[in-house]
């Protein structure tokens, strides 16, 4: 069965943005991580949020068929521009295997959460976005025990089944909903949920994300504080990636071409496949591949010494799979999963005179239908500037899952 994506990105041959990948990641926190006489700014994961990211560089769009999100179960469909933050552009569904945030509640995230300087009100449904779509029977069978409570005792329900004629006085919310199904259908968006705090829907706070209805499709940002929980802290905390570090040799221009000498064995770069792994991918011959040349502690017999990591910016490879691998023409910028698949890491720029090399963050749309394996989209949404790395500095290489 084939079926109809229809995508624009402005970055499909990804040009180098060495300049705003230089500038923006001096604010992304570090710590010193130091082996032997070699040292890096490592990434500190325990003030990393979503919230300090820095923005997406380049725009675009997914928008999904209408047969393809019956079978989700959900619509994945978005557009971002540049400068957006990456909390308004990723989805919940979108990283849940690499993070669990779907096991996360409202209050389990303020537990964690970084506080913040921002004065912020209280809360309210509407601040809650997954709340826009729920209806009185989704939210129900998301907190079962809200069944034997009184619509007096939930005034959002009463209010909503009020604004449908139902004068039900008394009525628990069981017998309201099998008594006026049509109202029990209605989503909460049909009243005003910015007058309602979170706490007028008794147990709200404690039930966990993926318990709701479509919870995959409510961005990052649409959760109060999930921005300010640091990474290391999500349920499935965020690998470090230090487990493996090289050291960088040499920073190679534009000038240089693949070699056919210089088969998959010589990467370290390459295609995400199904089961989250990196799979290294050489650079065609003849064909532009400005590269990071690696060292290793162990010299000439360490696994790391002479590998390359190849610029997505000279380098698109073969990504994504199962029905959303056909988005931005099946390609991705080469790199590795070095902290996990929450997102790719990939060089994005060079610069030889200098001996530095600029890196990004790409990330990417996944869906899991109902009884199917999930699907994903190449890693193209990005790049979200990152960490640079100069020669002689210790190089993160991660595992590559």
């Amino acid at each position: 069965m084939k079926f109809k994506l229809f995508l624009l990105t402005a970055f499909a041959s990804l040009v180098p943005l060495s300049a705003s990948i230089a500038e923006t990641p001096r604010t992304t926190p570090t710590i010193e991580h130091s082996q032997g006489n070699y040292k890096t700014a490592a990434p500190d994961w325990s003030k990393i949020t979503w919230d300090t990211l820095p923005p997406v560089q380049q725009p675009g769009f997914l928008k999904i068929p209408k047969n393809l999100i019956s079978t989700f179960g959900y619509d994945p469909s978005r557009s971002w521009t540049a400068g957006q933050k990456v909390d308004s552009v990723v989805m919940l569904g979108d990283a849940d295997d690499a993070f669990k945030m779907s096991l996360l509640s409202l209050k389990s995230i303020s537990t964690v959460a970084l506080p913040t300087t921002a004065t912020t009100t209280k809360p309210t449904l509407k601040d809650f976005g997954l709340m826009q779509w729920q209806t009185p029977k989704t939210l129900v069978k998301a907190m079962p025990e809200l069944s034997n409570l009184s619509l007096s005792e939930v005034p959002p329900l009463a209010a909503l089944f009020s604004k449908n004629g139902a004068g039900l006085g008394s009525s628990t919310i069981s017998q309201a909903i099998a008594s006026n199904p049509q109202a029990a259908n209605l989503t909460l968006d049909k009243i005003d949920l910015s007058k309602y705090s979170l706490d007028s829907i008794p147990g709200l706070d404690k039930t966990q994300l993926g318990k709701f209805k479509s919870w995959q499709q409510a961005y990052v940002n649409q959760i109060p504080k999930l921005s300010q929980v640091p990474f290391d802290k999500m349920p499935q905390p965020i690998s470090s990636g230090i487990g493996v570090v090289g050291i960088a040799s040499v920073v190679l221009g534009t000038a240089e071409k693949g070699d056919r000498r210089a088969g998959n064995n010589y990467f370290v770069s390459g295609s995400v496949v199904r089961g989250d792994r990196t799979e290294e991918v050489a650079c065609p011959p003849s064909i532009e591949c400005s590269y990071l040349e690696m060292g290793d502690f162990a010299g000439e017999q360490g696994g790391l010494y002479g590998k390359r990591w190849a610029s997505g910016s000279s380098q698109q490879v073969k990504g994504g799979y199962g029905i959303l691998a056909a988005v931005n023409g099946g390609k991705e910028p080469t790199g590795r999963l070095v902290y996990g698949s929450g997102f790719k890491v990939a060089l994005t720029g060079v610069n030889e005179s200098l001996g530095t090399a600029d890196f990004g963050l790409f990330f990417r749309i996944c869906a899991r239908p109902p009884f199917q394996q999930k699907t994903c989209t190449p890693y193209f949404i990005g790049p979200v500037p990152w960490l640079p790395v100069s020669e002689n500095d210790l190089v993160i290489v991660g595992t590559g899952r």
